[in-house]
């Protein structure tokens, strides 16, 4: 009887562990792919395309700057969602204060140009983003009055802030003020409140790729803000797959993008999750297969110069891609040895269909343990 007690016992605990990573299957772990890129590159466009939805992220000017983390997942509901997390308001204080001593720095320095032409960047725009001229004459404490957060009480909870929509482009129209600084809404906004945002999670219905798979658009290489930067963080060394785009005439020279990745490298291949890194060149309209095959191996002599990665990444896990965002929403000459969508799209919906088979198979371990187990307990009764 001892063996047999023991015998049930380890099987218990093994019951124990297939319910537990079946339940993390099923709510917490997803597939996240990472798309890193410098403004104007196309990133909102490219998720666009290969969502099929034109209108959800905001995109089309260079000179607006998508300047927080936004997640792109799909919804078992009918309507497009926005799920906002704001920093904390003793982070933002933190943060305006860091802000004003950095604008105090650069008066006295000439040669600097305060961080850059975005918003997001450059400390005055981030902070006329939500006070306009106000804070130039306030305190820090001061402008800390809940009357700028009069529309967001949701921040001063804090609490996840949700909005709802029918259409992308009517989610677009609301959660835009919380994610950049420039609208299509032909009103003006007073007040922008991205600086205030941690992360958006847009929620996508019907879609069949993205049950088990999250987009996460980057912005840039980490934050200024500490809980910004430790969700950047945590992010990165959490991917599996990681995007990194670029515009198709600046392939073979981009720095920016590679810089990040190189920055990032670290996190990713020296114990993080990440399988895969691609390429990808944007904006390939009217672009010759001659030409593609060209900036394709421009691009792989550049990957192969960069040590700090290779160190960690195989030639093998590398691939280059080239799309154009337009064209495939539009349906017209898509080529696809030169607008490679689809392609893309069939890895995430391999990433996602290689979760639900993990999932099936550890479920169907869990029933077929749960069986043997109630037949032994028959047998001793």
């Amino acid at each position: 009887m001892r063996h047999v007690s023991e015998g049930l016992h380890g099987r218990d605990k093994l019951k124990l562990f297939l319910k537990d990573k079946i339940k993390d299957l099923e709510t917490e772990r997803r597939h996240l792919v990472g798309v890193f890129g410098k403004t104007g590159a196309g990133k909102s466009s490219l998720i666009n395309a290969i969502i099929n939805k034109e209108g959800l992220l905001p995109s089309g000017s260079v000179s607006a700057c998508t300047s927080v983390m936004i997640k792109v997942e799909a919804t078992n509901g009918s309507k497009y969602e926005a799920h906002i997390e704001f920093i904390t308001k003793e982070d933002w204080e933190n943060e305006v204060q860091s802000l004003k001593q950095a604008l105090e720095y650069h008066e006295d320095d000439d040669d600097d140009d305060g961080g850059g032409n975005d918003d997001c960047l450059d400390p005055d725009g981030k902070l006329s983003a939500l006070y306009g001229e106000e804070w130039k004459e306030r305190s820090t404490h001061s402008l800390m009055d809940n009357k700028y957060f009069r529309d967001i009480p949701e921040f001063r909870k804090p609490k996840i802030k949700k909005l709802k929509s029918d259409s992308a482009e009517g989610l677009s129209e609301k959660f835009v003020r919380y994610t950049r600084s420039e609208s299509n809404e032909t009103e003006e906004v007073k007040r922008w409140y991205w600086p205030l945002v941690k992360c958006v999670t847009v929620k996508v219905p019907d879609n069949d790729f993205l049950d088990h798979v999250t987009l996460v658009d980057l912005p840039g290489n980490g934050d200024s803000n500490r809980s910004r930067d430790q969700m950047w963080t945590e992010f990165i060394a959490s991917c599996s797959t990681v995007w990194i785009v670029t515009e198709m005439t600046r392939a073979a020279s981009e720095r920016e993008a590679c810089d990040i990745l190189e920055d990032a490298s670290s996190l990713l291949g020296n114990g993080g999750e990440c399988q895969q890194i691609h390429f990808i060149c944007t904006k390939s309209d009217h672009e010759k297969p001659d030409d593609i095959k060209k900036t394709k191996n421009a691009v792989m002599k550049e990957f192969k110069k960069r040590k700090m990665i290779t160190n960690h990444f195989s030639e093998d896990c590398f691939q280059v891609f080239t799309v154009s965002s337009k064209e495939f929403l539009k349906g017209e000459n898509v080529n696809p040895d030169v607008n490679e969508i689809l392609k893309l799209k069939e890895i995430l919906k391999n990433l996602n269909d290689a979760h639900s088979e993990t999932l099936n198979y550890v479920s169907g371990a869990y029933g077929i343990l749960s069986l043997i187990q109630g037949a032994r307990s028959g047998e001793l009764l």
